[in-house]
């Protein structure tokens, strides 16, 4: 038995022996040498100062690094960098000069074997943007620049600033200005300076300097060019609130008069007989300038007026009294428009009363924000004999408008009426109606409501339910509403309009804009309100 065991155990030991000699006899197995992986980034790319932070994950068999970097995407190369390390700061010892400022660019790297065949690929780090040059000037609004003038303003720290240097926007390093201005006592106590002889719809790069050390530099896009040539009434840097009172009667009609922003305008009680463009200037006020509607225009009696036209106009008076327009004669207007204007606290903004006949062709209002406007509405008809044609209302806001559209004594129909990309907000008043018209006169050609947002009515009764009435006095006129949103509590009493709204918000009016009560804030709460896009006065839609 024991020899058995032996044998077996001999047996075992054999061929492990043999197995053992057979594969040490074999050729030892050499893999194929392959080129190293592509740098990769251990901490993003980072920015101090204008040096940019690189810092790759080591490679084992990498000797060195190539860097590139790049403005536009290595359409050109900026610099080429050789390290030893895998961690590089780029910056004027590598590249021989300051990185620009604020810029933005693009890194590439390729790691290197001791062997060239052996590099890695290209690999792209990504984008990196300098940070912004440590400075006291201030940063430029659209009030800051006009056509031709900017205002460049600083805080007082450290060294008095002297200088101003204007460059081209392409002079990246500040090295020929194309302008250059000293800086007086005063202008150094009031921390501004107003420089003028731009370009219109030009870039340029303005910066303030310490006894020739530059102190900061900010972009300034200058705009277009203000209206020019005979038929243009400048009346800016007249600070007379009567100068416009004065100045209308000896203005040739077709004319366009230019006021100071910021600065309040008497009406005198202006009878138009003529064309007319008004627009603000440019200026450095953040504010429109304004018309005092304290005495309203009106319509010379029998007269016939092309277009009378209010570009960037604020107005305001007294809800309980006043209008921009109180027209009292007969006569015609072919166009009456008001266009990115500011319109509040006035009892309505366009009433024809008195006398007829007369003719409105085509009333617009577009860019606009109109608020607080008692019972005579956006448009009001209350004399016999005076007709309106058209009604375009696009890309405006509305809030706490008693009464929306009103043909109180009219007797002749409106032809169209058309509301597109407009907001409204406690409009109309509770239990008033969006369009009040006398029995039997209608809009010939319908009324039509596209990509707009309505909110619940302006509650100044305490009603438990905010309810409006859409229509008043219709029998045959036509609406075409599409993607029209109302908030949940948006309800009509009576009246309703056909199709109106076209889809339901799920929530309040104060679930969807921000301050839609106090402060005109209809941008939108709600960030997933499905119409963001695509819905409302344009001003407060959210990009996609």
């Amino acid at each position: 038995m024991k020899s058995k065991i032996f044998n077996r155990y001999t047996t075992i030991c054999v061929l492990i022996l043999g197995m053992m000699a057979f594969y040490a006899c074999k050729d030892e197995e050499i893999f194929e040498k392959t080129r190293l992986f592509r740098p990769v980034l251990t901490d993003d790319l980072y920015s101090e100062g204008n040096s940019i932070i690189v810092n790759m994950g080591k490679l084992k068999d990498a000797v060195s690094y190539t860097l590139e970097v790049s403005r536009d995407t290595f359409k050109t190369i900026e610099y080429t960098i050789e390290a030893d390390t895998n961690f590089v700061v780029i910056n004027s010892v590598l590249t021989g000069e300051e990185l620009l400022w604020f810029t933005i660019y693009q890194v590439r790297a390729i790691a290197h074997a001791s062997d060239s065949q052996y590099d890695s690929k290209v690999s792209d780090l990504g984008n990196v943007r300098t940070q912004k040059y440590p400075s006291n000037q201030g940063v430029p609004t659209s009030f800051d620049v006009t056509d031709i003038r900017a205002r460049v303003f600083w805080t007082t720290a450290g060294d008095p600033v002297t200088e101003v240097k204007v460059f081209a926007i392409g002079d990246l390093r500040l090295e020929t200005p194309l302008m250059e201005f000293e800086v007086t006592d005063e202008e150094r106590d009031a921390e501004e300076k107003i420089i003028s002889g731009l370009d219109p719809e030009t870039e340029y790069q303005i910066a303030i300097y310490s006894d020739g050390v530059i102190r900061g530099w900010e972009v300034y896009t200058t705009k277009t060019p203000e209206p020019s040539g005979d038929n243009v009434i400048d009346l800016k840097g007249i600070y007379n609130p009567s100068i416009l009172v004065d100045t209308l009667p000896d203005i040739p009609g077709g004319s366009i008069v230019i006021l100071e922003s910021g600065l309040a305008y008497e009406t005198g009680g202006y009878e138009f007989d003529k064309s007319i463009t008004f627009r603000s200037g440019y200026g450095f006020s953040p504010n429109l300038a304004l018309i005092d509607c304290s005495s309203n225009f009106n319509l010379s009696a029998g007269s016939s007026v092309d277009a009378i036209v209010f570009q960037n106009i604020a107005f305001k008076g007294s809800i309980s009294g006043n209008y921009v327009f109180n027209i009292g004669n007969a006569g015609s207007i072919n166009t009456l428009k008001f266009d990115g204007c500011e319109i509040s606290n006035l009892r309505g903004v366009l009433r024809m009363k008195d006398n007829g006949p007369g003719l409105l062709s085509n009333y617009l209002i577009n860019n606009c924000v109109i608020d607080s406007i008692g019972g005579y509405g956006l448009i009001t008809v209350d004399v016999a004999g005076w007709v309106v044609d058209n009604i375009i209302l696009t890309n405006s806001t509305f809030s706490k408008v008693d009464v929306f559209i009103r043909n109180n004594k009219g007797v002749d129909d409106f032809t169209s009426i058309v509301i597109d990309g407009c907001t409204a907000s406690e409009t109309p008043k509770v239990g008033n109606a969006l369009f009040r018209f006398d029995q039997g006169v209608n809009v010939t050609n319908g009324i039509k409501i596209h990509n707009t947002i309505w909110g619940h009515g302006w509650n100044t009764r305490d009603a438990d339910v905010p309810s409006v009435t859409g229509t008043q006095g219709f029998t045959a006129t036509s609406f075409d509403v599409v993607n029209v949103w109302a908030t949940s509590d948006f309800s009509f009493s009576s009246g309703e309009i056909p199709g109106f709204p076209s889809s339901t918000y799920s929530k309040t009016a104060a679930d969807l804009w921000v301050s839609p009560y106090t402060d005109l804030d209809f941008n939108f709460k709600d960030t997933g309100f499905s119409g963001k896009g695509d819905s409302g006065d344009p001003r407060w839609r959210m990009g996609l």
